[in-house]
């Protein structure tokens, strides 16, 4: 799967100060689970991805970075993963860029239905996974569809998350939302009041050329990208 805006985004707009022991569930090539080893460099960083082909390619990007001490990618789905004792309360932020899809058409590819639909990690698993990963007061970091954003709410609620932080994202200050980036905390105050963000990519209409990002955008990914278009 190629690299998209949701993950970039993720990885970047996570909070990581102070973690130790980083997931990146569901990791894919590796991406999020790379900028989070970039970002956090005192952390360990493991990656859990279920597809055969995208575990040898998230190795592949792991060994060939500055970071291939710190980062390792476990063949498992999170249930396993989250099911085996010694893995349960360990983990200080755990990052997913999930399989939201919810009975939408699918593709004749099986790789590409996996990454991209939640029949092999329904929202409750996801978020009973990640309670059970989590140490006390750790955190539950996720991009998801603004519109399913409720349902997540709601199951996260359930599993004893609190939401922190929440940025909603759109293409452009004229469109609509399409996700949402969210911090939930294992355990916390539910009287305080989390703190919202509005993420614009593009600062408007794009008629030719390259894409105007933001100056939010920039900031976000700026560590990142070697030369943003003129």
């Amino acid at each position: 799967m190629k690299v998209g805006t949701d993950a970039l985004l993720l990885a970047t707009w996570a909070s990581l100060d102070g973690a130790c022991r980083i997931l990146d569930a569901g990791t894919g090539c590796g991406i999020i689970a790379l900028m989070a080893a970039q970002r956090a460099q005192q952390a360990v960083v493991v990656g859990v991805e279920l597809e055969p082909e995208a575990v040898t390619q998230a190795r592949n990007n792991a060994e060939r970075s500055p970071f291939s001490d710190r980062v390792s990618i476990i063949a498992s789905s999170i249930q396993s993963f989250a099911s085996e004792p010694l893995n349960q309360g360990v983990f200080d932020s755990f990052l997913i860029n999930p399989p939201f899809f919810h009975g939408k058409p699918k593709s004749p590819d099986p790789a590409r239905n996996l990454a991209r639909h939640d029949d092999a990690l329904p929202l409750q698993d996801l978020v009973v996974s990640a309670r059970k990963l989590l140490r006390e007061r750790g955190q539950l970091q996720i991009v998801w569809p603004f519109d399913r954003w409720e349902e997540l709410k709601e199951e996260a609620q359930r599993a004893g998350f609190q939401l922190v932080r929440f940025a909603t994202v759109q293409g452009r200050p004229e469109t609509e939302v399409t996700r949402v980036l969210s911090q939930w905390c294992s355990s916390g105050n539910a009287d305080v009041e989390p703190e919202k963000e509005v993420i614009c990519i593009e600062q408007g209409q794009r008629n030719d050329g390259p894409p105007r990002h933001t100056s939010r955008y920039k900031e976000l990914l700026g560590d990142f990208v070697v030369d943003w278009p003129a």
